[in-house]
């Protein structure tokens, strides 16, 4: 009679030297393609900023499940306290632990800890929880179908990750967390575009990156950015 698998267990990732982090980034450098990816430095710097105390009242978590010893699963996210808004990163699950439920337990986590953070600098709460998507990802079809989530009306670029890489289209979506609201304000989407390029991707001029100065366009003239359709989260929308 086989033995039951291990309980899996989530637990933060405080310091770059934690037995896990290194077993993550192996998860991650499996799940996800090159131009999705952030340099390990990236984790490892703002993890010795945040043990040192640094961050504050920004912060950075990262998340490992692990059942037993074995690490299946990961989570990243930023606490973007200019604008009140968590950022879920990255969200990964290995292929053997896939059907567990484990990647709804580490967001759930994530973003607990995203509130955590807003209320440790005087909010009442989160005003949302963004996040960065392909456009025909399926998962963000089933936050939009079945929560309070909107896909924003821009569109979006992440910014190169590495040199000579290019920018990656992708979708930003919007989850409140207090009161609902189904658009935002363009002089918030500014200021949001600004604190993910500044504050998450840590480029010290955005002004000077054409993808940044690009969306920055679109919002000429426009008071307010709604939801993207379902109908129009496809490649070709």
């Amino acid at each position: 009679m086989s033995a039951r698998p291990a309980a899996v267990q989530i637990e933060s990732v405080s310091d770059h030297r934690h037995r896990y982090f290194i077993a993550a980034l192996r998860l991650y450098n499996r799940v996800f393609p090159a131009e999705e990816k952030i340099d390990r430095a990236y984790f490892r710097d703002m993890l010795e900023e945040k043990r040192l105390g640094l961050l504050f009242p920004f912060n950075l978590h990262f998340l490992v499940a692990r059942r037993g010893e074995r690490v299946v699963g990961l989570a990243t996210g930023t606490y973007l306290a200019v604008v009140n808004v968590g950022f879920v990163g990255y969200l990964a699950v290995g292929r053997r632990a896939a059907g567990a439920r484990i990647g709804t337990r580490l967001r759930r986590r994530l973003v607990e800890e995203l509130r955590r953070d807003a209320r440790a600098t005087g909010r009442r709460d989160l005003d949302a929880v963004m996040g960065e998507v392909e456009r025909d990802n399926p998962w963000l079809r089933h936050l939009i179908r079945h929560r309070r989530v909107f896909a924003l009306d821009l569109d979006y670029r992440q910014p190169p990750l590495r040199a000579q890489a290019q920018d990656v289209p992708l979708v930003l979506y919007v989850e409140p967390m207090g009161r609902s609201f189904r658009s935002l304000h363009a002089d918030q989407v500014r200021a949001l575009l600004y604190a993910i390029y500044r504050r998450l991707y840590r480029i010290r001029f955005p002004l000077r990156v054409p993808s940044f100065t690009y969306m920055l366009r679109q919002l000429d003239g426009r008071r307010s950015l709604g939801r993207l359709r379902l109908d129009q989260l496809s490649p070709s929308g």
